[in-house]
């Protein structure tokens, strides 16, 4: 952890198990939580903006609202400033909620309906008992000033703003308290994207006005790239990749972040032939998340075992079809009755489809058979036996690369 940060992420950990079913209540069986957050560490410099990116679903949203206690952790530790928030309370806790602020992702259901703008911006201001009631007036309209709004606009309701000037008074808002530190949570996904740029400008201006330090949670790489120091890319409730965004962005190491930055689309006239290598596979549930690397059921880079004679695309081909009897992903019956010959050969065709070396060929076909007849363990247990990865056995660590650039990846730990 840096030496000059502010916020300090150890091992953080959010599940949600609410959804407990009601077999489990009555035979006394263990919840299978979500794993939304899963032993997180990160650090956030004084001043820095450090940009939590990934797809939807990842655990990013839910890292930040863990971190200012919006929700309470399942584990791990976060340091503000050298103390321990989940261990605040009573007026510790309430002087934390003043220095850490955040700015909500949808500005047309974060601002009640109810109160004014001028309402809004005070209202931290009443709750705390900052200053006068004349200079908590002056104070908001100072803010709506500051954030690009008119004072006379202070009596208006939220219905009578755009989304981006919504967003403004959420960010007016958020800074009512003169906080050090501002969780961003996707704070321009809503807004039409001529606004998004002048959103974003706004921030990056009052962050050096106020010497703010931002942790800003996207899924869009534009965003994260135009904004951030930092970069930490998310999958799966577990970081991947840690760095500077510059080296993030121009040499990514983990085949996640370059999967991410892949799809990216492409403003240059050079780029329209360009073919576009997307993610095979769903993203796997995170109430069951996969052994090993989480990235592995959809990663174009899995190590395959030492002297196995497969590309990558064959090696990737055994390891889905592996899966799926594992997993049991399939109707046999539906299956033999669309056969046109051997169950078999339509299980290869359908669960590999692609050509493999002889030795390799038999082995898979073997096991089909065993499938075809019922015996779907046995089956897993002879694809295991051959053809299980290092990627499935070991969770690799975050591993400094040199310059603040980290990456949880085998390819890079000498595995």
């Amino acid at each position: 952890m840096s030496s000059d940060a502010l916020v300090q992420v150890s091992n953080l950990t959010k599940y949600f198990d609410e959804d407990e079913s009601l077999l489990d209540r009555l035979f006394g069986d263990e919840a299978n939580p979500v794993r939304a957050v899963d032993g997180v560490s990160f650090d956030i410099r004084r001043g820095e903006t450090l940009g939590l990116v990934g797809e939807s679903g990842c655990g990013k949203s839910t890292a930040g609202e863990t971190l200012l206690r919006l929700l309470e952790p399942t584990g791990g530790s976060v340091v503000f400033d050298g103390e321990e928030v989940f261990d605040m309370s009573g007026g510790d806790l309430n002087e934390f909620r003043q220095r850490a602020q955040v700015v909500f992702q949808d500005p047309f259901s974060s601002l009640d309906p109810r109160m004014t703008v001028g309402d809004t911006i005070r209202q931290p201001l009443d709750v705390h008992d900052v200053g006068t009631p004349q200079e908590r007036r002056e104070r908001t309209r100072d803010l709506l000033e500051r954030v690009g709004l008119s004072t006379d606009q202070i009596d208006r309701y939220p219905h009578e703003f755009s989304g981006g000037q919504r967003q403004r008074v959420g960010i007016a808002r958020a800074l009512a308290l003169e906080p050090e530190f501002v969780l961003l949570d996707e704070p321009t996904s809503a807004l039409d994207v001529s606004v998004q740029a002048q959103v974003l400008n706004l921030l990056s201006d009052l962050q050096d006005e106020f010497d703010l330090t931002y942790l800003l949670i996207s899924h869009d790489l534009s965003v994260i790239r135009h904004i951030c120091d930092r970069v930490a890319v998310m999958y799966l409730g577990e970081l991947a990749e840690v760095g500077p965004a510059e080296a993030v962005f121009e040499s990514p190491k983990h085949p996640y972040t370059e999967a991410l930055l892949e799809s990216v689309p492409q403003a240059s006239t050079d780029e329209r032939h360009r073919d576009v290598d997307t993610l095979s596979g769903d993203v796997p549930s995170p109430r069951d998340p996969p052994s090993g690397c989480r990235f592995r059921t959809r990663c174009p880079q899995v190590i395959a075992p030492e002297g196995l004679g497969l590309s990558q695309g064959q090696y990737r081909a055994v390891m889905d079809c592996r899966e799926r009897v594992e997993r049991r992903s399939f109707d046999l019956d539906a299956i033999a009755e669309d056969a046109d010959g051997d169950v078999a050969d339509a299980l290869y065709e359908r669960f590999v489809g692609v050509d493999l070396p002889a030795e390799d060929r038999s082995t898979v076909e073997a096991a089909l058979r065993e499938v075809a007849e019922g015996d779907t363990e046995t089956a897993a247990e002879r694809l295991r036996e051959r053809y299980t990865s290092v990627c499935e056995e070991v969770d690799p660590d975050l591993d400094d690369q040199g310059s603040g650039h980290a990456v949880a990846c085998h390819l890079y730990d000498g595995t």
